[in-house]
C-alpha cells in the first residue's frame, strides 16, 4: 500500500472507530485480481481472517462472507472511503452467489460513497465494475459506454490495474457483440499492460483471462489451427490445473473438423473440470450459481455425445452436471475447523430472528418482503454449509467417472429401471438405465411444451379436474422407454427441474410399481451402504402431532390423533407427542435417534419464497429453512401434511422444500405429499402403509405402490390415492 493510501484507511479506520473484532489486509501493489477492483486493503471480521489462515487459503465464499459482515458494519456510520472499497470488493467476491442486480446496487452505492468523501482517483475501477455489472445482465452498450468513464477517469490518475481491466473490459464485451476481430485487439493491449508491470505485480489470473478470450476469439474467427495449438499449449503447460477453458475450446474445434464422435473424450474431459469447479464450492448458493455459469458447457458436451450416439458417456455427463452441485455430505467435525466456536450460536440467533421476520412476511403478504426473507434464509443456510460442507480437493479422471458409472450400474437391483429426464437447451431427453444398458431418447415435444403439460397436470391433481394433461404427458414423457418400463418391477425417477412435481408414479405405466424419486442417480450407490433390513416392531418410532393451532384459522385435524394412535400401535415403545400439541422445540430440539420420525399436522408450501416453506405446529410454524440448520437424528421421516414434497427446482439436483429440508438435515429418505391432502384420507392411507409394511418387510417405496393399489379401487382421480411419494436414496428406507 503507498503512503498516502495508508494514511487515507487509517483516518479513515479512525474515524469510523472500527472496533477490536475487525482487522485491516494490507493488500501488496498491483494485486488487484485478488478481489478484483483493486482495494489497497481489505477490512474482514477477526473470525474470519482466522479461518483463511487456519485454512491456508482465502475462498471466494470465505471472502464472501467476511466483505458481507465488514459491510453491514460500515454501513452503520457515515460513507467512507473503506465502504466503498468493501462494497467494490464484495460485489466483485459474491459473483457466485448474488444476482447481478444486486452486485449493480453495491457498485452505485460504492461510487456514490467515493463521490461524497472526495476520492475521484479511486473512480476508474469502480466504473470497471459497474461495466461488469451491466454487461452480465445484458447491457452491453451501456457497459461500454461505462468504460468510456473508466478511461476518462484512468487517464487523470495512470492507474495500470484499471487500464488493465478496462481493455479486458472491451474486449469480452466485443466479443458479445460478434466482434472478435476487435475484441482480439483489445486482448492484445490488455496483454501489454499486464506484462510492463512486470513479475512482482503481474497476475496469473490476468494471464488466464486474457489467454482464455483469446483462445475462444480465435476459435469463433475460425482460426482453427491457432486455437488449437494455443489450447494444447496450455494444456501442457498446466496439466494439474481444472483448466475447463482450453478443453472445451479443444473439444468444439475437433467437433468441427473432424465430428462429434473425434471429440467425444475432450467433451467429457471438459465437463470433468466444469464438475471439479463447481464442488470446489462448499455451499449450495455459490453452487447454483456455479452450475448455471457452465449449463451451457454441459449442454454442448452432451449433445455432441448424444450425436455420436455415446449414451453411456452423455449420461455420465449428466451425472457429473447434477452431482457435481449436490451438497457435500456433512462433515461433523467442521464446526471446529472452520469458524470460531460462537458462530454456530450466531447462526441461531439470525435463524430465530428471521423465524420472526417472516411470520410477518406471511401475515402481510408483501411479495418484496418474502423475497427479502427467501434471499437471507439463504444466506444464513451459506454459513452453515460453509461451517458444515468443508470441500475436499481431489482430482476426478475419465477413469474414476467410469468406475462410478459402473458402480452405478452394480447397484440397480435386478427388475429396476432408473429413468432421468435431461433438459438441454430447448429439448428434454430421456436416459433409461438398467445393469444391462443406457439407452437414451430425445422427447419429440419441445421443453417449453412439456413444463406447461406438466402445470397443467399439477393443477388437474389438485384441483380434481380430469386428467388429461397427465394421460397426455404420460404418452410424451414413458412411451420413448415404455417397453422398458413394462419389464420393471421398480421404478427410479430423477426428474428435470421443469419436471420436479410431476406425480409420474399416478401415470399408468407405472401404477402398482414401486417409484423412487431422487434429485440424481448417484443416491443409487449411497443407498446400498444402508442395508436392506425390513422395518420391523422393534424399530424406534416417534409421532409429532398438531391437531390445532392458535395462531391459524385453519380447521381442526380430526384425523391426527387417530392417525398417530394407530401407526404407534404396530411398534413396541412408540414415542407420541400429541396432548399437548408438538411444539417447534419437539422438532428442532430433539436428541434422541428415532428410525423414523413421523409428523403429522398443517403444512403450506410457499413458492414464491420456498425457504418460507413450514410446518404449522402447536406453538408457531417451522420453517424449510430452520429444519434444514437442525441437527435431525432420524434416518427416515414421514410428513403427514399438505404440500410436504412440492418443490421449487433448479439446474444440478437442487430443490427447496420442507422434504428437501429434512434430507439437507441428515435423513436418508424422507416420504411426503405433492399437494393438499385429506386428513382421514391420509390416516387411512398411512395406517395402511405401516400395518403393510410391518408384516411384509417391505420397502417404504414397494408399500407405498401396494396401498395405492388399493386405495384406487375406491376413485381412480389420483388426488386421492397419489399425494405421497417416496424421495431419498435407493433401500435407504428399509
Amino acid at each position: 500500500m503507498s503512503a498516502e493510501d495508508r494514511d487515507e484507511f487509517t483516518a479513515e479506520l479512525q474515524r469510523i472507530g472500527i472496533d477490536g473484532s475487525f482487522a485491516v489486509i494490507v493488500m501488496k501493489e498491483g494485486a488487484f485480481s485478488a478481489i478484483g477492483v483493486g482495494a489497497p486493503a481489505l477490512v474482514l471480521p477477526q473470525s474470519v481472517l482466522m479461518s483463511g489462515l487456519r485454512g491456508g487459503r482465502f475462498s471466494e465464499e470465505l471472502l464472501t462472507e467476511g466483505l458481507r459482515q465488514t459491510v453491514a458494519a460500515l454501513r452503520r456510520a457515515e460513507p467512507s472511503a473503506v465502504l466503498a472499497e468493501s462494497l467494490l470488493s464484495l460485489a466483485q467476491a459474491s459473483a457466485g452467489g448474488e444476482a447481478p442486480e444486486r452486485r449493480l446496487g453495491m457498485v452505485v452505492e460504492a461510487i456514490a460513497a467515493l463521490r461524497r468523501v472526495g476520492q475521484p482517483r479511486r473512480l476508474s475501477r469502480a466504473y470497471v465494475a459497474l461495466s461488469n455489472a451491466l454487461s452480465e445482465m445484458g447491457r452491453l452498450y451501456d457497459a461500454l459506454s461505462v468504460l468510456e468513464r473508466a478511461a476518462d477517469a484512468e487517464r487523470d490518475y495512470s492507474d495500470a490495474g484499471a487500464l488493465l481491466a478496462i481493455h479486458f473490459g472491451r474486449a469480452t464485451i466485443f466479443r458479445g457483440l460478434g466482434l472478435q476481430a476487435e475484441a482480439l485487439s483489445e486482448l492484445h493491449h490488455a496483454d501489454r499492460v499486464l506484462n510492463a508491470m512486470g513479475p512482482d505485480t503481474s497476475d496469473k489470473l490476468w494471464a488466464k483471462r486474457i489467454r482464455s478470450q483469446t483462445m475462444f476469439c480465435l476459435s469463433e474467427l475460425g482460426r482453427v489451427e491457432a486455437a488449437l495449438a494455443e489450447a494444447d499449449a496450455w494444456s501442457a503447460t498446466h496439466p494439474e490445473e481444472s483448466l475447463f477453458t482450453p478443453a472445451i475450446v479443444r473439444a468444439d474445434l475437433v467437433s468441427r473438423r473432424s465430428g462429434a464422435a473425434a471429440a467425444a473424450e475432450d467433451y467429457v474431459e471438459t465437463a470433468i473440470r466444469a464438475a471439479q469447479d463447481i464442488s470446489a464450492y462448499s455451499s449450495a448458493r455459490f453452487r447454483r450459481k456455479a452450475r448455471d455459469r457452465y449449463g451451457p458447457l454441459f449442454a454442448r458436451s452432451m449433445n455432441a455425445l448424444i450425436e455420436a450416439r455415446q449414451h453411456a458417456s452423455a449420461f455420465a455427463v449428466w451425472e457429473l452436471a447434477q452431482s457435481g452441485s449436490a451438497l457435500l455430505p456433512r462433515n461433523s467435525d467442521a464446526y471446529e475447523s472452520a469458524f470460531s466456536p460462537g458462530v454456530r450460536g450466531e447462526i441461531a440467533a439470525e435463524a430465530s430472528q428471521l423465524a420472526g421476520h417472516a411470520r410477518d412476511a406471511l401475515a402481510t403478504g408483501d411479495r418484496f418482503a418474502l423475497a427479502e426473507c427467501q434471499d437471507q434464509a439463504d444466506w444464513i443456510l451459506f454459513r452453515n454449509d460453509m461451517l458444515g460442507r468443508i470441500p475436499r480437493a481431489r482430482a476426478v479422471s475419465r477413469d474414476m467417472v467410469e468406475a462410478q458409472m459402473a458402480d452405478l450400474r452394480r447397484a440397480i437391483p435386478p427388475g429396476t429401471l432408473l429413468v432421468s429426464y435431461a433438459a438441454i437447451g430447448e429439448h428434454v431427453y430421456v436416459f433409461a438405465v438398467s445393469s444391462e444398458s443406457v439407452v437414451c431418447v430425445r422427447l419429440a415435444t419441445p421443453r417449453i411444451e412439456l413444463r406447461l403439460l406438466a402445470t397443467s397436470a399439477a393443477r388437474e391433481c389438485r384441483d380434481l379436474l380430469p386428467t388429461d394433461a397427465l394421460d397426455e404427458l404420460a404418452r410424451r414423457l414413458l412411451a420413448p422407454v415404455g417397453h422398458l418400463i413394462d419389464e420393471a418391477a421398480a421404478i427410479v425417477v430423477v426428474p428435470c427441474a421443469e419436471l420436479q412435481s410431476v406425480p409420474f408414479h399416478a401415470m399408468h405405466p407405472f401404477r402398482g410399481k414401486a417409484v423412487t424419486y431422487s434429485t440424481r442417480a448417484m443416491d443409487l450407490r449411497l443407498g446400498t451402504s444402508h442395508g436392506k433390513l425390513p422395518l420391523k416392531a422393534t424399530a424406534s418410532w416417534t409421532g409429532l402431532g398438531a391437531q390445532s393451532v392458535a395462531y391459524s384459522a385453519l380447521p381442526e385435524l380430526n384425523g391426527v390423533r387417530e392417525e398417530l394412535q394407530a401407526i404407534g400401535a404396530y411398534f413396541q415403545s412408540p414415542n407420541i407427542v400429541l396432548d399437548p400439541g408438538a411444539t417447534s422445540a419437539d422438532l428442532l430440539n430433539a436428541s434422541a435417534h428415532n428410525d423414523i420420525l413421523h409428523i403429522a399436522c398443517h403444512a403450506a408450501f410457499e413458492p414464491l419464497a420456498p425457504h418460507l416453506s413450514r410446518l404449522l405446529l402447536a406453538d408457531r410454524p417451522v420453517f424449510a429453512f430452520e429444519i434444514a440448520l437442525a441437527p435431525l437424528n432420524a434416518t427416515h421421516v414421514v410428513l403427514s401434511a399438505c404440500e410436504t414434497a412440492d418443490a421449487a427446482a433448479y439446474q444440478g439436483g437442487h430443490t427447496q422444500s420442507l422434504a428437501a429440508a429434512f434430507l439437507t438435515a441428515g435423513a436418508s429418505g424422507v416420504t411426503g405429499s405433492l399437494w393438499p391432502v385429506n386428513d382421514r384420507v391420509t390416516a387411512r392411507f398411512l395406517t395402511a402403509l405401516y400395518e403393510y409394511r410391518i408384516n411384509t418387510g417391505a420397502s417404504m417405496a414397494d408399500a407405498l405402490g401396494r396401498i395405492r393399489s388399493v386405495f384406487i379401487e375406491e376413485t381412480d382421480h389420483p388426488h386421492y390415492w397419489a399425494p405421497f411419494v417416496h424421495i431419498g436414496a435407493l433401500g435407504a428406507d428399509r
